[in-house]
């Protein structure tokens, strides 16, 4: 018998600050859908962040589900691994800011944080997700 406690993803805000034209900055918006990991699984991945095994593309292969997120000109970009590996190609840090709002959504943080404060899964010193979590 399985039972489910709760729903098998969840959604988190996050941006990415651009310099535009003349200094001013640009903000892109996005929403991203992140799957829920069971308690084996988030140990794991604690496991693998601590170990340094794991880096912001395998981490985002195994968490992100879709994301909502829009093109210069204001049309939605659909989600697939495909489109997502050329989005990241053409929008230096927003990979890096994916993950941000992963973590900072496990860790009850939102979208307070600006993007440089920790840029990335593999360069800084994340939270490790914890069963509560």
């Amino acid at each position: 018998m399985s039972v489910v406690l709760a729903s098998i993803a969840f959604w988190a805000n996050g941006h990415l600050d651009l310099i535009g034209d003349f200094g001013k900055t640009e903000t892109i918006k996005f929403k991203a859908r992140f799957k829920r990991l069971k308690s084996s699984e988030q140990k794991s991945l604690a496991e693998r962040l601590t170990a340094g095994s794991i880096n912001d593309v395998e981490l985002l292969d195994l968490v992100l589900l879709d994301w909502e997120l829009k093109s210069a000109t204001g049309d939605l970009i659909t989600y697939t691994p495909a489109v997502r590996a050329e989005v990241f190609e053409e929008w230096a840090g927003l990979q890096a800011q994916f993950v941000r709002a992963y973590f900072d959504a496990l860790n009850g943080k939102g979208e307070a944080a600006k993007n440089s404060e920790a840029p990335s899964a593999t360069t800084s010193e994340p939270t490790a997700p914890t069963a509560t979590s």
